[in-house]
């Protein structure tokens, strides 16, 4: 007993010179089906930038404090996986807590995996519990006056400041210090 799909398409080819016009219909739509069946298997990645979190999640996984959202966020790693810090190979889970970094991030049903992480030693960024609108430009002359620091730019809305410096000139916990004893609260 033929199909009802089976009876359609013997009609349609039985007209005069239809049946390559059939046939390549069939093709774009089992092209198509086929690219729509693909796209929903594919994984979604952004670029992230940000510091590695204070928090210690295990060796298969990272926090990611990102830049303009105030968001922590862990991310899956491969155990691994390594970058260059000052020379050294590094597993991503010893890297120290503030450092700067651009993540390749995909995403899928196990959450956030980290693709690809380039880190630079001489930027972070800081996250602040509090900025009122008087402290905006306190903060930007303690940092524009600090001696190794290149570069700052404030975001007010998600109260972190992104710091370009030299590491040779001032470390990290050094900036962050001076940061606290001018009176700021940092996360």
């Amino acid at each position: 007993m033929p199909t009802l799909a089976h009876e359609i398409l013997t009609k349609i080819c039985r007209r005069k010179g239809k049946w390559k016009k059939t046939l390549n219909y069939i093709k774009v739509m089992v092209i198509t089906f086929c690219l729509i069946t693909l796209k929903s298997y594919a994984q979604e990645t952004e670029k992230l930038i940000g510091t590695i979190g204070n928090e210690k999640m295990g060796s298969d996984k990272i926090v990611i404090c990102v830049y303009g959202t105030a968001a922590c966020i862990p991310a899956n790693i491969d155990s691994t996986m390594t970058v260059k810090l000052q020379s050294k190979d590094t597993k991503l889970t010893e890297l120290p807590f503030g450092l700067y970094l651009e993540a390749e991030i995909s995403k899928d049903k196990n959450g956030n995996k980290v693709k690809d992480l380039v880190i630079d030693e001489n930027k972070t960024v800081i996250c602040l519990t509090e900025l009122k609108d008087e402290q905006y430009k306190k903060l930007n002359e303690l940092l524009t006056n600090i001696k190794g620091v290149n570069n700052c730019k404030l975001n007010t809305k998600s109260k972190q400041i992104f710091v370009e410096f030299n590491n040779k000139v001032i470390a990290y916990k050094d900036l962050e210090n001076r940061i606290k004893k001018a009176g700021f609260e940092l996360e």
